[in-house]
């Protein structure tokens, strides 16, 4: 079972086995399989439609992806996996020890947007960009409450802003800055660096968690 590009489910089994949280051996090699993963499923689909240039409506899909790697980036920085409470009928967050991460996708991207530096300088509600972005383009293909999505014709460099009572997502600089988010993440792994508070060691165990939990799910 491939689960990153080529990369097999076999072959990080192998190096889970010689990786250690407190040396840096293997780690760059280990991270490729979250690089392939992300190119293979995100970047690079992201990248195509961007290429279209069209303007009649493809922002829509690509900023419905970069939601998803959103949350692909908090579970794979927060080591937790989802669950579905019959209960409450809604989907939960756990880690490996069953503790409660996020009670709701809401909270991931509150989150995100809180906690993530790259993004964090624009002050974005989480919670309004799940309910006015994320859930809107999910469930009916438009953004809503003066959220719109646009092609920084300005080149402003930023991929945010609010401008005549709008709030402007950006796509192209947006996916940049997921991008740089990305890099920043595999350098913090790869060196077992301090990520946004959290403690390389702990870091690193985070994305053993994730990737072991995929393998047992596939």
């Amino acid at each position: 079972m491939r689960i990153a590009g080529k990369l097999t489910i076999r072959e990080w089994e192998e190096i889970d086995k010689s990786l250690n949280n407190k040396k840096d051996i293997c780690w760059q090699y280990a991270f490729s399989f979250f690089e392939e993963r992300i190119e293979t499923r995100y970047l690079k689909p992201i990248e195509a439609i961007l290429n279209i240039g069209d303007n009649k409506g493809e922002g829509f899909a690509v900023v419905s992806l970069q939601c998803s790697l959103i949350e692909t980036m908090e579970s794979f920085i927060n080591g937790c996996v989802s669950e579905f409470n019959e209960k409450k009928r809604s989907i939960e967050w756990k880690n490996r020890n069953g503790d409660m991460i996020f009670h709701s996708n809401k909270e991931i991207f509150h989150s995100f947007f809180s906690k993530r530096s790259e993004f964090v300088k624009y002050r974005i509600s989480g919670k309004e960009f799940y309910k006015d972005v994320r859930c809107a383009l999910l469930h009916e293909t438009q953004t809503k409450n003066a959220w719109i999505i646009l092609t920084d014709t300005e080149k402003s460099n930023s991929s945010y802003q609010e401008k005549n009572n709008f709030k402007i997502i950006y796509r192209e600089v947006f996916q940049l800055e997921l991008k740089k988010l990305i890099d920043r993440y595999g350098k913090a792994i790869i060196n077992g660096e301090n990520f946004d508070g959290i403690e390389g060691n702990d870091l690193r165990q985070k994305f053993r968690d994730k990737f072991n939990h995929i393998c047992n799910q596939s």
